[in-house]
């Protein structure tokens, strides 16, 4: 098992108990946490701009919580506006991110994507 951060929300969980990180620490955790870092230092960013940017981007979310907990860190993640991912970066971000749908959201997407087959 990895260890969390010292100071994070992570390792308090871990600290505590809480299976969360357990369930969290996989390669799917880390396949998307790599990506963001790719993309980060190619953008010239850092992390939490890059996932609160792809954020912003997504269709039908208005306004990501972000959860700062130290004026450093809100004043980081303001730096998620005013600038765009490319099409190659959001592409690998949503690549990195992307899961089956569980039942029964898998089969509604299949009936809705034959159209009116």
């Amino acid at each position: 098992m990895t260890e969390a951060p010292a100071g994070s929300r992570v390792a308090a969980q871990q600290a505590s108990g809480s299976d969360d990180w357990q369930r969290r620490d996989n390669e799917e955790t880390w396949a998307v946490v790599d990506a963001v870092l790719a993309v980060a230092e190619e953008a010239g960013r850092t992390p939490a701009q890059v996932a609160l940017r792809r954020l912003l981007g997504r269709p039908g979310v208005t306004a990501p919580i972000i959860g700062a907990r130290t004026v450093e860190q809100l004043t980081d993640n303001l730096g998620a506006v005013g600038w765009e991912l490319t099409d190659d970066r959001t592409a690998r971000l949503d690549a990195a991110a992307a899961r089956p749908l569980p039942y029964p959201y898998a089969v509604l997407q299949r009936l809705s994507n034959r159209g009116g087959s």
